[in-house]
């Protein structure tokens, strides 16, 4: 991992994996190094997960049906999904049978030994303590008086909130948020369906401790209807409606604990009362206030309070008023992006501005977004570099109206010699970089997992027809070390035999490492016609990572036709709008 070891810097966002970046934090924290501790007062994540996912992958050992349909990213995230031997030990250093400083008393220990003796070891167990490992330091790493957001489906919901309430205890349980998306009905189906149609994703709020100060109601309060209004606010004068709140009671102690004050019938006196037992209470310069803008009335020695519309009524936890992106915000939306308002909802009820907000799994950047724009400092991580120098980049550009050189983008490398060194320090972390910075539209593998040689994948825009059958996807294998000809023609079978597999790409750290002998099994390998060029194509290529700061244009990308999006499968539009992306892959 290429970072700074330092402490976790705001305005920014990171690529990598969240949990390389949150161990070398704590660590500093802790005081290994120097400074003052920096951490986030808000965590709101919304991790991968696959609810399109059948039942093989979520509880069995099985593989996810091969669908064309299925995006590039989706198929990566699949793998997070998949039990395996990485799982297996993850669960095991968790529950305390592998011995491993890092995971001595875990604070998952309690819900990961019941639910692998519950659903035993199946992809969900692996999704659960994929979220564990991550969840302990989200909680290590968050304000004593800070909280944190789970945005999650109903496939793994009741999963995971046994995992936060271990770690974050079930005391510190505040709500089930229930967030109805949109209404959709089953499209295209001449029967009727077997369930109920689900349109509601879930969102787990905990606090960090008994000392979490941060939650304003006030803040998003749920406007009155009209029809209640009407009903409810009799009484108008030249501000509007409004109805009268008592405000004292007999002996002129108040009745209300939102109005800590002592009335005398006399008229002469005002003066505080002590704090109302719920804490609530209202200062002398905001009692002033009310009374100078005519907002207390007295009636018959009792103190009243105006009550208008516009402040509106408690909110409950069932979210039926947020849409998924429309409009504007809906151009270039992706599969998984959340809207504005359902973010600075959160962020306005659990923050103050100035506060830093933390999203692990920033994806399309909405919640970082949404914390510029209420002037919030952000912190965002990915392990995606798309998302990371593409999406997330171009949206704080656009939307929050931060300039490009004040974006700061940490976890990649600069230079060449950086790369070498990120190769030789975390050979896995340099595969994904490499896999995703060949070219726009490759995905990397998530988790580290035996592939066959594949480390990526990406898919064409427009599928090759080739015997009759569609072929679109592009594979990627990086080899951080020194690769042999043996490498070359094994990933040239695995080309080969890999079903609806076009071509690939083979990842080098030096352009030396390329060899004339491999250089004849790519030849050998043919090329491939595409509809949409007049070009042919080779099926097995070279691309080596110092390609990446060439100057040349068309030199710095394999030679490939055009690749959809890998999160929404359609053409790259944003991409090509992307200041960053035109200036590296611009013909400028």
């Amino acid at each position: 991992m290429t970072t700074d070891k330092t402490a976790m810097k705001t305005e920014t966002v990171y690529f990598g994996d969240c949990l390389e970046h949150l161990k070398l934090w704590i660590r500093w924290n802790k005081g290994i190094f120097e400074g003052q501790p920096s951490q986030p007062d808000l965590i709101y994540l919304d991790p991968p997960w696959n609810s399109n996912a059948n039942y093989n992958v979520l509880f069995g050992s099985g593989k996810a049906d091969a669908d064309d349909s299925q995006t590039a990213q989706e198929t990566a995230f699949t793998d997070m999904w998949q039990w395996g031997p990485e799982a297996d030990i993850r669960v095991k250093k968790i529950c305390g049978i592998i011995a491993d400083p890092d995971y001595d008393d875990h604070p998952a220990k309690k819900s990961m030994r019941g639910l692998r003796a519950f659903i035993n070891e199946t992809g969900m167990l692996a999704y659960c303590s994929y979220m564990a490992e991550r969840l302990a330091l989200l909680h290590a790493m968050l304000k004593e008086t800070g909280s944190i957001f789970l945005h999650c489906d109903p496939y793994a919901s009741h999963y995971l909130k046994m995992v936060m309430d271990d770690i974050f205890s079930a005391k510190n349980f505040r709500n089930e948020i229930v967030w109805k998306r949109t209404v959709r009905g089953f499209k295209g189906s001449q029967f009727l369906p077997r369930k109920f149609n689900t349109n509601t994703d879930i969102i787990l709020y905990y606090a960090k401790s008994k000392k979490h100060a941060y939650f304003r109601m006030d803040r998003v309060l749920e406007p009155y209807s009209i029809e209640y209004q009407e009903k409810a606010f009799k009484l108008e004068d030249k501000k509007g409606r409004y109805y009268l709140d008592v405000a004292a009671n007999r002996k002129g102690a108040s009745a209300r604990p939102n109005l800590c004050y002592k009335y005398k019938p006399s008229g002469q006196t005002k003066e505080f009362f002590p704090p109302h037992p719920s804490g609530w209470k209202v200062g002398r310069e905001r009692m002033e206030e009310l009374e100078k803008s005519g907002e207390l009335v007295v009636q018959k020695g009792r103190l009243y309070r105006k009550i208008r519309p516009k402040e509106g009524k408690i909110r409950n936890n069932l979210w039926d008023d947020v849409p998924e992106p429309k409009g504007k915000e809906a151009e270039g939306k992706y599969p998984t992006q959340k809207p504005l308002k359902l973010l600075e909802r959160i962020i306005k009820a659990s923050t103050d501005e100035g506060d830093v907000v933390l999203d692990p799994f920033c994806g399309c950047g909405t919640a970082v977004v949404a914390s510029s724009m209420l002037k919030r400092k952000f912190v965002g991580i990915d392990i995606s570099l798309f998302s990371v120098e593409t999406v997330t980049s171009d949206r704080l550009n656009k939307e929050a109206g931060i300039g490009e050189e004040d974006i700061k983008i940490l976890g990649r490398p600069a230079d060449l010699e950086s790369a070498k060194r990120f190769a030789k320090d975390d050979p896995f972390a340099f595969e994904r970089f490499a896999v995703e910075a060949c070219s726009p539209g490759m995905v990397a593998n998530k988790i580290q997992q035996a592939d066959k040689g594949i480390d990526g994948r990406g898919k064409l825009l427009h599928p090759v027809k080739e015997k009759g059958k569609k072929k679109s996807m592009i594979l990627a294998q990086v080899k951080a070390g020194k690769p042999s000809l043996s490498h070359v023609r094994d990933f040239a079978h695995v080309i080969q035999s890999t079903e609806g597999a076009v071509a690939g790409v083979f990842i080098t750290v030096n352009k030396g490492d390329w060899k004339d002998s491999m250089r004849e099994v790519a030849y050998q390998l043919g090329t491939f016609r595409h509809e949409h060029s007049a070009e042919e194509f080779p099926r097995l290529q070279h691309w080596h990572i110092g390609q990446w700061w060439w100057k040349t244009p068309h030199l710095r990308l394999p030679r490939l036709p055009e690749l959809a999006d890998p999160l929404s499968g359609k053409e790259m539009t944003a991409l090509k709008q992307t200041g960053f992306l035109m200036k590296r892959y611009g013909s400028g």
